[in-house]
């Protein structure tokens, strides 16, 4: 009788911290769409103030075409530019997924930003964006974001903005030194990561490039909606990096930084590169950035769970 009573009390402790957890998990959910609609009505009524309410002060902003943003104080000079030089008059965003990282929330999810540039026809800038939300007291904020297209367009679409305010035209500002950096240890084993991604980009080995990823992965690329799975990210991989006509002269993969998730389970890098290719008589250097969220599997081996890219 006595053990029949425990195994009750013990049933009922787990049934109270599942509810617990869940209504936490459905609170936070709650938050960031009411955060992404609140961004809609700010964008609608040209509140840059409360726009960039939706970032933390040590947040990174990487808007495709653009360089780097990073502070709120810089966030909200890009987006001030933004909607001056596009002619922003609306700009929705809808989650896709959300998913749980300890104190952080990754979510995905998909914009749509109504472009009216002078001397231009309007245009519907239509895609995807990958952040990262830190949960606290004051509610989420975000800490990393990206977004890119996802369909190919002309670039005069999107306007050409200055550089960050208070920083060289080109460069990107430093990251804010209170921001937690992961171990020396993590951040060898991420290089090396990377330099495996350079050799395989290089000599155009796509299948296995794909076999950096985890099979739960999503890969946010260039012109294409968001791709999840190991099916989806093999293929893509496949094609794109696929021998032809298209050679890879160089290319650097750099990191500015890595920051701990949930603890040391999962690793957020913002990354850059710069690629030069050559095809036939053509030839060009690509410049871009980066989100990688890196996820360890079960042998010890860091795998891409999240990535996100762009171009400058």
């Amino acid at each position: 009788m006595q053990g029949t009573r425990s195994w009750r009390v013990w049933v009922g402790i787990a049934l109270s911290l599942a509810c617990a957890w869940a209504q936490a998990s459905t609170t936070v959910e709650a938050e960031i769409a009411a955060r992404n609609a609140a961004w809609a009505k700010a964008a609608a009524a040209a509140d840059i103030e409360a726009l960039a309410q939706r970032y933390s002060d040590d947040a990174t902003l990487m808007p495709e075409h653009a360089r780097v943003r990073r502070g709120r104080d810089h966030i909200q000079q890009f987006l001030d530019q933004w909607r001056t030089q596009a002619g922003l008059t609306h700009w929705e965003r809808s989650t896709e997924s959300l998913d749980d990282a300890g104190e952080h929330v990754i979510e995905i999810g998909r914009y749509t930003q109504r472009l009216q540039r002078e001397g231009h026809a309007p245009y519907d800038y239509v895609g995807k964006y990958l952040a990262v939300w830190r949960i606290s007291p004051q509610g989420p904020r975000v800490v990393a974001e990206i977004w890119g297209a996802n369909a190919p367009f002309a670039r005069s679409a999107l306007p050409e903005l200055d550089s960050a305010a208070g920083a060289p035209s080109g460069s990107t500002p430093p990251a804010p030194a209170a921001v937690e950096t992961s171990s020396a240890q993590v951040k060898q084993a991420l290089a090396e990561r990377n330099a495996l991604i350079t050799t395989l980009v290089r000599e155009r080995r796509g299948a296995e490039h794909a076999e950096l990823f985890a099979n739960d992965a999503a890969y946010l690329t260039y012109y294409t909606p968001a791709l999840r799975g190991m099916d989806a990210i093999r293929a893509y991989f496949i094609e794109h990096e696929r021998p032809g006509p298209v050679s890879i002269d160089s290319i650097e993969i750099l990191s500015d930084g890595v920051r701990p998730l949930d603890g040391d389970a999962l690793q957020l890098e913002e990354g850059r590169y710069r690629v030069g290719w050559r095809a036939g008589g053509d030839s060009g250097v690509v410049e871009g950035k980066s989100l990688n969220i890196w996820k360890r599997n079960a042998d010890g081996q860091w795998l891409l769970f999240r990535q996100a890219v762009n171009h400058d």
